[in-house]
């Protein structure tokens, strides 16, 4: 069965571009209504729009007590966890705690004239909410990408929401794991819109924070947009998306399975191999199909549904073309696939946008564990958005002071530009500010 089409861009009439640039964009905003009574109803009716939502779905009445996840519910989940799986959660930790660690930026004051000085320093967030999605299936490793760029800034208050997986409003126990090895006392049983609204405009269970970060499907990445009027929001960051390029000299079997990598995720997410070379192009659309007939469901699904729309390999007459279009596309992730990886990358660094870039690397390694973010951001808004780090957790204070020879040097021009802009009080100001100097 043939599922990814092969398609030379020279050929992509205006319909069929648009469609694979514009990804699921069209489809998320068509929720917007919905998402948009969703958050209003939590502003105004606080828990009890949750809980009732909750009822309604598990088929029993919820009770807001029931949406806070115990310290010892942490513990006992982490206790049934096997052995090796918390291994692999700890080698996680580790490497993208480490990697954060070192993005932590230091302050500075320089002298800008004589007597004129400029400062800047960095405080974290005093609170932030975190959003861990589990609607189509469990991911402890957002969880770490999540509180480790968090902790490491030094943010106070961290509290994470993520969907009950059943009608007792447990969590995933991999994801409560991760909260009770990394120190977290703040877990809610809430999934998408809801939660994004309550850590918003705060409820009377949940109180508000000054960030939300995380990724999640529609609901949470339109919420995310809509509640900017009262919250800092990370990035967008929606459907899964994953992009390809090489020139060809490379394993098309490996190709091909990284090409699903990221398009597996949902119907909505989008896998794409751009390449200069045909016949190459023809060999990894063999391997990945028979790959998409190896899937269990849903998984298989996914894929087949989104090679109908927003996955397809596709056909450059150069590199240079290729990787325009990359910048245009501005991939969640991009993997350079070749023998001449490194030389590429280095040539096409400047013109390459990507939330981030794997060099002859799986996508999954990096999604779990070699240390950088893998909250992206999606649908093109790598192109001004960067992936989470500790700075989404900073706020940066600058400073400013003048001693004597600095106002001297500073008020002719200071009292021109303020009677130019007509600010007496300004102008007054800096006159007077020569007493601050004068000996008693």
């Amino acid at each position: 069965m043939v599922y990814f089409r092969v398609i030379n861009f020279n050929g992509m009439n205006e319909e069929e571009r648009k469609r694979i640039t514009e990804r699921s964009r069209s489809e998320i905003f068509r929720l917007k209504g919905d998402v948009e009574k969703i958050v209003e109803d939590v502003r105004n009716r606080g828990d009890k729009a949750i809980t009732d939502y909750l009822s309604n779905v598990f088929g029993r009445k919820i009770e807001p007590s029931e949406l806070v996840v115990e310290e010892d519910e942490l513990e006992r989940d982490y206790m049934s966890l096997p052995q090796e799986l918390k291994k692999s959660l700890k080698y996680m930790i580790k490497n993208v705690t480490k990697f954060h660690k070192r993005q932590i930026p230091k302050g500075f004051e320089i002298q800008t004239d004589k007597g004129v000085f400029a400062g800047m320093y960095f405080v974290p967030i005093s609170s932030a909410g975190l959003y861990v999605p589990s609607g189509k299936g469990s991911f402890p490793s957002v969880a770490v990408m999540l509180i480790a760029p968090a902790k490491v800034a030094g943010v106070k208050r961290i509290a994470m929401a993520t969907p009950p997986i059943d009608k007792e409003l447990h969590i995933d126990k991999a994801t409560a794991a991760v909260a009770y090895m990394m120190g977290l006392k703040e877990v809610y049983a809430i999934g998408g819109a809801h939660a994004v609204a309550a850590f918003a405009y705060g409820t009377d269970t949940v109180k508000r924070t000054d960030i939300i970060a995380g990724p999640g499907g529609p609901y949470t990445f339109l919420a995310k947009m809509i509640s900017c009027d009262s919250v800092k929001f990370d990035l967008p960051a929606g459907p899964s998306e994953g992009m390809i390029l090489s020139d060809g000299n490379a394993d098309p079997e490996v190709v091909a399975w990284n090409l699903v990598n990221e398009a597996e995720h949902g119907p909505d997410s989008a896998g794409i191999l751009v390449t200069t070379s045909e016949e190459f192009a023809d060999k990894v659309s063999h391997y990945a199909d028979s790959i998409i007939d190896q899937l269990p469901e849903p998984r298989r699904s996914f894929m087949i549904e989104n090679t109908k729309k927003y996955s397809a390999i596709i056909i450059f007459d150069n590199l240079n073309d290729a990787v325009n279009f990359i910048a245009e596309y501005a991939p969640e992730h991009l993997s350079i696939e070749s023998s001449r990886a490194d030389e590429i990358f280095n040539k096409y660094r400047e013109n390459l946008r990507a939330g981030t870039i794997t060099i002859n690397t799986p996508f999954s390694a990096g999604n779990y564990g070699i240390g950088p973010n893998s909250t992206l951001p999606t649908m093109g808004f790598a192109r001004s958005y960067s992936g989470l780090s500790i700075y989404n957790f900073l706020t940066s204070i600058t400073t400013e002071r003048i001693n004597r020879e600095g106002w001297q040097r500073m008020k002719e021009h200071v009292i021109r530009l303020a009677d130019y802009e007509s600010f007496p009080a300004h102008l007054g100001s800096m006159m007077v500010s020569e007493k601050r100097w004068k000996k008693t």
